[in-house]
């Protein structure tokens, strides 16, 4: 809910007022999500639309526009933000305009035409119990469950197509086509002419659909030659260039000739029957932990702790509608893709993991890796900073330099305090900021001479979180608070962590008008001009309250959160928040 805290400027009392009305001041597209959408699960598509369910959440393709919408991470309900985790199966209704989906727990129902979500259903199946056939008829929805373990078992080896084993375990829910409503159906017998999505729906591709097209396996697949490297299967599944297999997941045609397939682990397949070649849509982040963001002329870069197959480093264009991801398997010098920080630095990109110093150059695509042997403090590089002819880098046993003539290592023997555990770099001038678990410390490029900052003690010696700078302000975020000061006049500003309801800070962004933080309980806005504290959460719009970074793109603001990204276009015109 919306929380204000306000400040009066004469006498420094903090007055707040919690406020529990209903929320929702917003318009569509004022928070926009994303997450790793590359395991997809669910297609279903109309005379204008098609609509994918993947773990990460829905996604939408126009037709007539050949093009993909925003994705839809967090729905807009009538008074609240609805979530929608890990969607399962989803139906489109053309008739009515809504899109059914079902998740774990939930029945989800989306107003196209509005815009809205509703929660049709909450808790109607047994929590080990598998959504497996939406269906709508006349005038009635359906819905299907059968045992978990035994939707595991749906599918012989090397055949799309399920088995019929479980249809005598099934389970109905009846309800209006409408408004949901569903109740357990008693009915031993099927209702004809309903319309359905999910094991009922994949059956063998008819002739009419393959637009003459020769088919062949159990499912009549047509022969694909897919991008290079790919790799395609009768059965539908696929290899990617490292030879990895993906699941075909579910599939449909549509009016314009085209087959819809959705893999997971590889996203969505879509194949022009009249003649065109076969191209996957891989979206979102390879990886929901988003703990650094890297905004440039021409692309969004995003990492965090996101090792393992199938994850990394991502990369994306301005509009994030096109997405690419750098792996470890991709170059032998990128040993780990757990990334604390980034930096765009001497023509190349730059990248703080726990297993190195990286840096790629677009050009020619290639890789290279730091570490201790090049005179690294650590193999663990946590923060970065970016000057004209130096690039700072901080790990966990010290602080080192690149010059930009050589690109050689140089490492900051400090004569005062050991600098370790370096949490955050900041560059304001020739004076470096250098944020450790132990507090914040300042020095001079120049001579490399560096000295606890004393500015307020009991702020700046806490654990530094992040750091921003804007012309001559520092804003220091540590576990004790958020401390701004001028560097230019000395002067400083404190708020406690009563300013943020008690939550430390995790990160922070300080624009003109706006100082943006970040805590585990959600985002905090502070307002310049009357010291008012605005907080927004996941009942907003956020994708997640675990926020890790804070970025400005423009009129946007990035924020990076644990379970993915989210967009929140703050300075719309006419918007209310």
């Amino acid at each position: 809910m919306r929380r204000c805290f306000i400040l009066h400027p004469s006498s420094f009392i903090l007055l707040f007022a919690l406020t529990a009305f209903a929320q929702m001041p917003y318009d569509v597209g004022d928070w926009t999500s994303y997450r790793d959408f590359r395991y997809a699960v669910s297609v279903d598509a109309g005379s204008h639309e098609v609509f994918v369910a993947t773990s990460g959440g829905i996604l939408e393709y126009q037709l007539f526009r050949q093009r993909w919408y925003d994705p839809i991470v967090v729905g807009y309900g009538m008074s609240e933000a609805i979530p929608l985790d890990n969607p399962l199966l989803l139906l489109f209704d053309e008739q009515t305009g809504y899109v059914w989906v079902a998740t774990k727990t939930q029945l989800l129902q989306y107003d196209v035409n509005a815009e809205r979500w509703t929660v049709a259903g909450r808790n109607l199946w047994g929590i080990n119990d598998r959504v497996v056939n939406i269906g709508v008829g006349a005038n009635d929805l359906y819905v299907e469950t059968v045992p978990g373990p035994l939707f595991a078992n749906s599918f012989l080896p090397g055949s799309a197509i399920p088995t019929n084993n479980w249809m005598g375990y099934v389970t109905r829910y009846k309800g209006s086509r409408t408004s949901g409503g569903l109740m357990l159906d008693l009915g031993q017998t099927l209702p004809e002419g309903t319309r359905w999505r999910g094991l009922r729906s994949k059956t063998p591709l008819t002739p009419e659909q393959l637009s003459n097209n020769l088919g062949s396996g159990a499912a009549n697949f047509p022969t694909m030659l897919l991008p290079s490297g790919w790799i395609w299967n009768s059965d539908g599944t696929v290899l990617d260039p490292y030879l990895r297999s993906a699941r075909l997941t579910d599939w449909t045609t549509d009016n314009f000739g085209h087959l819809w397939m959705t893999y997971w682990g590889a996203g969505v397949l879509l194949d022009d029957l009249r003649g065109g070649r076969p191209e996957f849509y891989q979206a979102g982040p390879a990886g929901n932990d988003v703990r650094t963001i890297l905004v440039q002329k021409d692309d969004v870069w995003l990492a965090g702790l996101n090792a393992g197959d199938r994850k990394g480093i991502a990369r994306a264009s301005t509009n994030l509608k096109e997405w690419q991801v750098y792996e470890s398997r991709d170059n032998s010098r990128i040993r780990s893709t757990n990334t604390f920080d980034m930096a765009a630095w001497d023509g190349d990109m730059w990248f703080a993991t726990d297993d190195g110093l990286l840096a790629f150059r677009d050009k020619d695509k290639s890789w290279r890796l730091y570490g201790v042997n090049q005179h690294l403090q650590s193999d663990q590089v946590t923060a970065l900073a970016a000057a004209d002819s130096e690039l700072w880098i901080g790990t966990a046993d010290g602080l080192s330099v690149m010059t930009r003539a050589s690109r050689d290592v140089f490492r900051i023997n400090n004569r005062g305090p050991l600098l370790t555990n370096i949490t955050r770099l900041a560059l304001c001038g020739d004076t470096l900021y250098v944020g450790t678990g132990l507090g914040l410390y300042k020095g001079c490029t120049k001579d490399r001479s560096f000295a606890f900052a004393g500015v307020d003690p009991t702020i700046t010696s806490a654990a530094v979180t992040d750091l921003s700078v804007i012309q001559t302000e520092v804003w220091i975020a540590t576990t004790g608070g958020v401390l701004a000061y001028d560097q230019s006049t000395g002067k400083s500003k404190s708020y406690q962590l009563s300013w943020l309801g008690g939550n430390p800070p995790t990160a922070i962004y300080a624009a003109s008008s706006f100082v943006w933080v970040g805590t585990q309980a959600g985002l905090y806005r502070y307002r310049r001009s009357n010291n008012e504290w605005i907080s927004y959460t996941t009942a907003d719009g956020l994708v997640d309250n675990r926020i890790l970074a804070l970025r400005g793109d423009g009129d946007d603001l990035l924020i990076g959160t644990a379970n993915g990204l989210t967009r929140f276009y703050w300075n719309r015109p006419n918007r209310a928040r």
